[in-house]
């Protein structure tokens, strides 16, 4: 493993660019390419299907969850908001302080893992749906295990994230939740969650409700609503077209694009 571990590194330094493990259709991992892109910063992007890319982000350095950027020189971030702050060191303008970062990490403790298990288990039955999204960029023998395995993929999915009827009731009351809370914080007409500039408290709601709003900006091609299954849809909508939801598309369509140092 250090051997690997070693080569990856290695594979950074000589390109003289950071290397990001990813998962491809991952919100979390979507967070860490859209401040790396905002910095304006050329970078290799490994993907790895969900529970495949355990090897992957070990070998990098990480623990158990993507994404993880290996920098030039060897130094590993692990997190998605440590990715950003190091963006943001790096040219992303992307205010990580202060309330910023309280609403941030909130929306990575509930929001994020909550919308991941709700639509996992909308999607569970409809693997051709996501196969484009789950499989975008990653090795050939990956695609060909999903394709022939999704199955077993599912089930190892569903095992680790705990994934079952009666989780996914919870995490659409979780994530219902945070919507409710974000409509409130919108009401006073702020342009941005907290206050008058962009933050990582945009950047994490928008790229963590990706799941319930389906923005064509997003970093791998997501599933039109009108294809989604047949459950999916009303929940979808209604999200896309309230307050919080216009707001992360909002976000997705005016900042997903721009560089830091431009704006």
């Amino acid at each position: 493993m250090a051997g690997a571990m070693n080569a990856i590194n290695e594979s950074a330094s000589t390109a003289g660019q950071p290397v990001l493990v990813t998962i491809p259709i991952s919100h979390y991992c979507e967070k860490a390419r859209w401040a790396l892109d905002r910095a304006g910063m050329a970078y290799l992007e490994k993907r790895h299907l969900p529970a495949l890319h355990r090897v992957a982000v070990r070998r990098a350095g990480g623990r158990l969850t993507a994404p993880v950027l290996v920098c030039p020189g060897g130094e590993v971030v692990a997190e998605s908001s440590d990715i950003v702050a190091w963006a943001d060191a790096r040219g992303a303008s992307v205010s990580c302080g202060g309330e910023a970062s309280v609403l941030a990490r909130d929306y990575d403790e509930r929001l994020g893992p909550a919308t991941r298990l709700w639509v996992y288990h909308q999607m569970f039955d409809h693997p051709r749906l996501v196969e484009q999204s789950m499989t975008d960029g990653v090795p050939g023998w990956e695609r060909y295990a999903y394709r022939y395995g999704n199955r077993a993929l599912a089930f190892a999915v569903a095992r680790v994230l705990v994934i079952n009827d009666e989780t996914a009731v919870e995490a659409e009351r979780t994530f219902r939740s945070v919507f409710a809370s974000v409509n409130e914080l919108l009401a006073d007409g702020r342009p941005y969650l907290a206050g008058d500039t962009f933050s990582i408290a945009d950047l994490t709601f928008a790229s963590l409700s990706a799941p319930l709003i389906a923005p064509p900006e997003y970093g791998v091609r997501l599933p039109a609503v009108e294809d989604l299954p047949p459950s999916m849809i009303p929940v979808v909508e209604e999200h896309r077209a309230s307050v919080a939801g216009r707001h992360a598309l909002k976000m997705f369509a005016t900042e997903r694009g721009a560089v830091g140092a431009a704006v």
